[in-house]
């Protein structure tokens, strides 16, 4: 089976667009097309949060907690680590949605409980299960770029598994000697999706320069780059 790298779905591109007789596409052009579907697909992904249905009691749910999406968005499920420091921990540059959190200290790991803002005084003033280093009681709170520590005295890392936002690809170029661009792999970001997925964002952005194709027209494609070992 044929890996859909970044070469290659802008090699369809072109192939497409010749084949409607929309003229070509320049590589920023492609950059900004396919880069802007696969944010907005991820997004779709990701889903909105909303209070479930069944009760006031329920948690909060979206489309991430469905199984399918989760296996789709694994290439972007990161397990990090961010030191704490004053009783807190910034968030990864690529941060965007908190799955699970672990207190790491001298190798040891202990629970973190996650509470909302509301929560925060009466946590600190409880009796039975106050913040506490030596008890290994350990709350967090959530802000926009980094996360409150409780006890602020807590020191260690927190274990962060995490949903990343995806890289934008890039087709990588170097010039040949008659000054024409060249397609350079290590110069290139590739796509981290999954090739079904890589398909759909494709179909997107080609529906934007209102190409039309058929589903075979990326199977015979897939077909003649493993014939020709084109890349």
């Amino acid at each position: 089976m044929v890996n859909w790298n970044v070469n290659r779905i802008y090699s369809l591109f072109k192939f497409l667009l010749r084949q409607n007789q929309s003229g070509s596409i320049s590589t920023t052009d492609f950059f900004n097309a396919w880069n802007t579907e696969q944010n907005a697909y991820f997004s779709d992904l990701m889903g909105k949060w909303q209070r479930m249905n069944n009760g006031k009691s329920g948690g909060n749910t979206g489309l991430i907690l469905n199984e399918t999406i989760m296996t789709q968005l694994a290439p972007f499920t990161i397990a990090g680590s961010v030191a704490i420091s004053s009783g807190q921990a910034e968030k990864p540059d690529d941060f965007i949605y908190g799955l699970a959190r672990r207190l790491e200290l001298d190798g040891d790991e202990f629970l973190v409980t996650k509470i909302n803002h509301g929560q925060k005084w009466y946590v600190n003033n409880d009796v039975i299960d106050p913040p506490s280093v030596t008890d290994g009681t350990y709350y967090i709170l959530e802000y926009e770029n980094y996360y409150e520590v409780l006890p602020s005295s807590a020191t260690g890392n927190l274990q962060l598994d995490y949903v990343a936002q995806p890289i934008d690809v890039l087709w990588g170029f170097t010039y040949d000697t008659q000054n024409r661009k060249v397609y350079n792999a290590g110069l290139s970001i590739q796509p981290q999706w999954n090739d079904n997925t890589i398909i759909e964002i494709t179909k997107r952005a080609l529906t934007n320069f209102g190409v039309s194709y058929k589903d075979k027209d990326f199977t015979n494609f897939g077909a003649k780059n493993t014939v020709t070992g084109d890349s």
